[in-house]
């Protein structure tokens, strides 16, 4: 952690400028430029999105009610599938003929 040499303040870093760490004085704003390497060991850098910035996303689980289906009615779903695919291709073949 570093001081500011003008008041002793905590240096805080601020963002990059020219491929170098802005450390910024919390109490009077000034501001110090520091190599990267040096300042890696002391402070890390993180970006923070502001909560009314952040987008929520949800998707549904499950519906009816919050019921999860059973084996037997997965089953029972995809042959009634498999039934109307066979339906439907079974026409398309002889409508073609």
């Amino acid at each position: 952690m570093q001081f500011c040499p003008k008041c002793g303040g905590i240096m805080m870093p601020v963002g990059r400028r020219d491929g170098k760490i802005v450390l910024k004085c919390t109490r009077c704003g000034y501001e110090m430029l520091v190599d990267a390497k040096e300042a890696s060991r002391h402070y890390r850098l993180e970006t923070r999105v502001p909560s009314e910035e952040r987008v929520v996303t949800t998707s549904r689980v499950s519906e009816g009610g919050g019921r999860l289906r059973d084996q037997e009615e997965w089953e029972q779903e995809r042959e009634e599938y498999r039934e109307v695919l066979l339906e439907q291709l079974q026409e398309e073949l002889e409508g073609t003929e």
